[in-house]
């Protein structure tokens, strides 16, 4: 008789929404669902983002990521395409295709879908846990060199490789 896989069942209730949140930077991630409630099939996180966070050019060999926008507008560089998402726009950006994305409104929230999941690692370790259901206070300092260094080794754990421009 072979061994069955049974896909677990996952159910998070809102009044689960502030344990499963993080501050990330100047953002607020809430982690729906991760690689390990779902046996790395994938990961789901509502991202809640303020102007002037966009990550640097970069390239992951291991996972696609999709965007679903629910507010807010947001300008994602994909390989050559500039693509301006609004409310109700879905955006993929497969893997192995440089990105990147900027905000083009004060805040925007966006259903972030990586597949398979895993990557939220970076997300998870280098955040803190959320104090409440809002964006963080603005930090009023840049973290220190042992931190970008840091999350660039786990980045590049991870298999996603940072570009200086696209």
């Amino acid at each position: 008789m072979t061994e069955q896989i049974v896909n677990p069942i996952v159910h998070v209730t809102g009044d689960q929404l502030l344990e499963r949140s993080r501050w990330y930077g100047p953002n607020l991630f809430t982690f729906l669902t991760t690689a390990e409630e779902t046996q790395g099939a994938f990961s789901l996180i509502k991202c809640t983002l303020r102007k002037g966070f966009a990550p640097p050019p970069h390239i992951h060999t291991k996972e696609d990521e999709s965007y679903f926008i629910l507010d807010g507008e947001v300008q994602y560089e994909i390989g050559e395409r500039v693509i301006h998402a609004k409310p109700g726009d879905y955006v993929h950006s497969p893997r192995l295709t440089a990105h990147t994305f900027k905000l083009l409104t004060d805040t925007a929230t966006v259903l972030l879908l990586i597949t398979p999941g895993g990557f939220e690692e970076l997300f998870i370790r280098f955040s803190r846990p959320a104090q409440a259901m809002e964006l963080p206070p603005v930090p009023t300092e840049r973290p220190g060199k042992e931190f970008f260094e840091s999350m660039d080794r786990l980045s590049t754990q991870l298999g996603v490789t940072t570009l200086p421009s696209l």
